[in-house]
């Protein structure tokens, strides 16, 4: 395995994310959302939202989860089966480099914050957070972290280009054949151009810890903030365009990206 990704990066990469498809085609048959066809039917306890714990379970209670959960499991046993582990960025913070780069991205999140807050009460907000947590963690571990391990040494730029394009289609595809199409190009233009900045971020902070960090806290005010009609343009102004020309910003030189890491990653035994 360790040789087919070295010598095929980018099959090893196109092949892993077509397995993510299954994932997600498995995780809806799993936890299937059915739709209601006479809500005459239903008890009196369905039309009671649950709440506490309760709403958390059920919130948590999907295939979308269930489907960053499973990615996050066949992402970890390649890695600790190729033995990479380290090597995809789970370091200690004490070789963490390069963190004030994360101010700008924390100030969009708080832009995104300024229109106010949408919640029911604690429980929506832990199980939000709950939700969104699942998810970043998942696809940053395949995409800054084994995808990425698999493409760097070919560059930063390349894998930053290709680990982006990547996750974008896994999300179009997810989506697309789930949903209305303006809502997937929507979370694709997102997923996309946010891979900019994270797989920039990876790189220059030589860890992949504080882009698990930006990607979450950008998701979660994403999910909780209340997008008004000059919120909501801003945000997909400086959550696209701006996490493009952010990332490539960061890796605009051979000498800057040489501060982020190794131009090569340390050589490993061939299994």
């Amino acid at each position: 395995m360790r040789r087919f990704a070295s010598f095929r990066p980018l099959a090893f990469s196109v092949l892993v994310t077509l397995v993510l498809f299954g994932l997600s085609l498995v995780s809806r048959a799993v936890v299937p959302r059915a739709p209601v066809g006479n809500i005459e039917k239903l008890p009196q306890e369905a039309f009671e939202p649950p709440e506490g714990l309760g709403l958390i379970l059920s919130e948590m209670r999907s295939p979308d989860t269930l489907f960053w959960a499973l990615a996050t499991v066949l992402a970890l046993g390649l890695l600790v089966w190729i033995g990479w582990l380290r090597e995809a960025g789970f370091n200690r913070s004490s070789q963490w480099r390069n963190l004030r780069l994360l101010l700008l991205p924390l100030v969009v999140c708080a832009l995104i914050l300024s229109g106010g807050l949408f919640g029911s009460g604690p429980a929506s907000l832990v199980s939000a957070f709950l939700i969104v947590l699942v998810a970043t963690f998942g696809e940053e571990l395949v995409f800054r972290g084994l995808l990425w391990r698999t493409l760097v040494p070919a560059g930063p730029v390349r894998a930053v280009i290709l680990t982006s394009l990547l996750s974008g289609l896994l999300v179009l595809g997810r989506t697309a054949t789930d949903g209305p199409w303006p809502e997937a190009v929507r979370l694709t233009a997102l997923t996309l151009c946010g891979g900019f900045t994270y797989g920039a971020l990876r790189w220059r902070t030589a860890s992949i810890w504080p882009a698990i960090l930006i990607h979450t806290v950008f998701a979660f005010a994403v999910s909780i903030a209340t997008l008004g009609v000059f919120t909501y343009p801003l945000m997909m102004l400086l959550s696209t365009v701006g996490f493009v020309a952010y990332g490539l910003y960061l890796l605009r030189n051979p000498r800057v990206r040489a501060d982020g890491g190794p131009t090569k990653p340390a050589a490993s035994r061939v299994r």
